[in-house]
């Protein structure tokens, strides 16, 4: 608690070392920075350019600290585009190649903000390309959620000082005249160490501000076209992604989109991107679906994606057409034929037509390990007609309805203004319709659609080129391979699964897959049994007391299953233990958010935990025809992917009975 003697001596000390560093600058400019002074004094720190306002194309102030770098200019009224664009370039050149040691991450200059103080009252509003605020309200960028660790901070400040003669530090201001930390650069190894712990902590705390510098290169790449970021799990492409989203929105007015079909994905990236661009309104961050349904309504067309009904509607067709059908010699599974129609057939748009069906014909269905005749064929498509049949007569939608509502709309009346940007993740489980649609968002303009993914973590069936949808990615491809977000012990049991075998790029002639000599960070602890059903509960019981005992917060820790049956029955165990959980549905990345995460593999993807517990139903007896090949691939993916969600610890329990 400071009292207002403290405050008057803490003013004057800020006054004093205002006028140490620049002797003459006007008393408007004096004010804000003693504000910025002493709301950030123990940990900001303050570099005035040696004028007082700063020459025309140089930033007056720079302000460092745990919530970022605010390149500050004190103003009457908002300067010209012109001016604003010189002082953009000037304010990011000062951070240009700044590093954590000499193979350390670098200093992502793209995220320095921009910042017009105005006089009180005349206040305009932003777009996110820079920040506007008055001389009361300057001192709440301060407050701002923190990106980087104070330490780090405070060693970029020294470094920039050091390196822009224009720019001098403004000594701390303290209530007691006690020795503060040195000035220089701080120890090299301890800030690195910071750097990788901290961003284990929680998602992106210390990514938002400093990358890779092979990654750092791809954050402010020119692409004449759409483009696309691929790598193994853990990787950081999201981040990527959240940086060049970041990039181009500083960059441009129209409206940014992230999208994905994962449902719960959107808000944690929103959360992540609102810590690296607070003040950008214009970026919506929602799963296509969702974004289809939206887009439609505001057209004046009606539909809503009701899986339960349309699911109905299937296995009535299904017990009509399909169950005494030649479909059941090569599996009786209806799942099969129902993955077939909503990914191969309905996925790529095939009308229930007779050149629908010449189309589904020739085509070569990537992904699905059955072969299929002519003479099958016919048989998948009455399947597909009579589920369309009753479909229509019950008026209700399935995923693919609305996909494919929104893209026709489109192609009739495009938007009447286009998305800056749209950045696709997850790409590898989206439709060919999807990635039309998100296509039509934005056309073949530069720098305005990124897709974001990795075949490796497919979890749904059926695949597509990007030929498939008229989009040419040549040269436009951008590939990871360090791993940042699992230790070194889990990547290892990663690797070992059936589920982390090399898969082949449909683009390019490229393998994707897991590289255990690129892992950023070392130990962890991973472990794998065997156990029955009966035995299960007592295990899962186990590993969360040893979580508790290694340090790791139950609110970070995650038990991903397989199924939704899975998933209910863990948090009913958990509940009837006295154990706060919460449904990965309902996870948004908050600070809030608080329990034991429980969820499937579907709602996990994109997400990472500190733990994770993963019981997994081992299939038995092992496949025997392509059709239980496939689906038994497919399980494998999802059980690598629910592994590589771990960055510190995790169990993966193989339950046989």
């Amino acid at each position: 608690m400071v009292s207002s003697n403290d405050h008057e001596v803490l003013r004057v000390r800020a006054e004093e070392a205002l006028a140490e560093t620049v002797e003459e600058m006007p008393g408007r400019s004096r004010g804000v920075y003693t504000s910025v002074l002493l709301a950030g004094r123990h940990r900001w720190r303050l570099l005035l350019h040696r004028r007082q306002p700063a020459p025309a194309g140089r930033c007056d102030a720079v302000v460092v600290g745990p919530s970022g770098v605010f390149a500050v200019n004190v103003v009457d009224e908002l300067p010209g585009e012109a001016q604003i664009r010189r002082l953009r370039a000037q304010a990011e050149q000062m951070f240009t190649g700044v590093k954590i040691g000499p193979n350390g991450n670098e200093f992502v200059r793209e995220t320095v903000e921009l910042v017009f103080v105005l006089p009180p009252g005349r206040l305009t509003g932003a777009d996110g390309r820079f920040v506007v605020c008055t001389d009361a309200t300057v001192r709440s960028l301060l407050s701002r959620k923190p990106v980087m660790p104070a330490r780090l901070a405070g060693a970029l400040a020294e470094h920039t000082a050091r390196r822009n003669s224009d720019y001098r530090a403004v000594r701390r201001v303290e209530s007691e005249q006690v020795p503060t930390e040195a000035d220089g650069l701080l120890d090299v190894a301890s800030l690195r160490t910071d750097h990788l712990t901290g961003a284990l902590r929680k998602p992106f705390p210390t990514w938002l501000s400093f990358l890779d510098p092979d990654q750092l290169a791809l954050v402010t790449r020119n692409h004449n076209g759409p483009a696309r970021i691929v790598g193994p799990a853990g990787s950081g492409k999201t981040v990527l992604a959240l940086h060049r989203m970041a990039h181009r929105a500083r960059r441009s007015t129209g409206p940014l989109l992230f999208t994905t079909l994962v449902k719960n994905l959107p808000p944690c990236q929103e959360s992540a991107f609102a810590r690296l661009l607070p003040t950008v309104g214009r970026a919506e961050f929602t799963n296509l679906h969702s974004w289809a349904q939206d887009f439609l309504a505001e057209r004046g067309i009606h539909r809503k994606m009701e899986l339960r009904r349309t699911e109905t509607a299937f296995n009535r067709a299904w017990a009509k057409v399909g169950r005494s059908s030649p479909l059941t010699n090569a599996t009786p599974d209806p799942r099969y034929w129902r993955e077939e129609i909503d990914r191969v057939i309905k996925g790529r748009g095939l009308p229930p037509t007779e050149a629908g069906f010449d189309a589904y014909d020739g085509l070569d269905r990537r992904g699905r390990r059955v072969a299929l005749r002519t003479s099958q064929r016919v048989h998948v498509w009455n399947l597909y007609v009579e589920y369309e049949r009753i479909r229509t007569e019950r008026q209700c939608y399935d995923g693919n309805d609305i996909i494919t509502a929104a893209l026709d709309e489109l192609r009739t009346d495009p938007l009447p203004r286009p998305y800056a940007m749209v950045v696709v993740d997850e790409m590898q489980d989206m439709t060919l319709q999807g990635v039309r649609l998100v296509h039509a968002l934005t056309g073949d303009e530069p720098n305005s659609l990124l897709f974001v993914g990795d075949r490796q973590q497919q979890i749904y069936a059926g695949g597509w080129r990007f030929i498939d949808a008229d989009i040419n990615i040549v040269g436009r491809s951008e590939k990871l391979t360090r791993n940042y977000r699992n230790r070194h012990a889990i990547l290892k049991l990663a690797a070992s699964l059936d589920g982390a075998c090399p898969v082949d790029d449909i683009d390019t002639p490229d393998r994707h897959s897991l590289d255990l000599t690129d892992a950023a960070l070392p130990d962890g602890h991973a472990e794998q049994i065997t156990c029955t059903g009966a035995e299960l509960p007592d295990h899962l019981r186990r590993q969360l007391d040893r979580i508790v005992a290694e340090g790791i917060s139950l609110s970070d820790t995650a038990v991903i299953t397989i199924t939704n049956a899975e998933a209910d029955a863990v948090l009913r165990m958990l509940r009837e233990w006295g154990i706060a959980a919460q449904e990965l549905l309902d996870y948004r990345c908050a600070d809030t958010d608080s329990g034991v995460k429980v969820g499937t593999v579907y709602r996990a993807k994109g997400l990472d935990f500190q733990a994770v517990i993963h019981p997994f139903t081992q299939p038995t007896p092992p496949p025997r025809t392509d059709a239980e090949q496939e689906r038994y691939d497919l399980l494998m993916r999802q059980q690598f992917v629910a592994v590589t969600r771990a960055r510190d610890y995790v169990w993966l329990g193989i339950v046989r009975d």
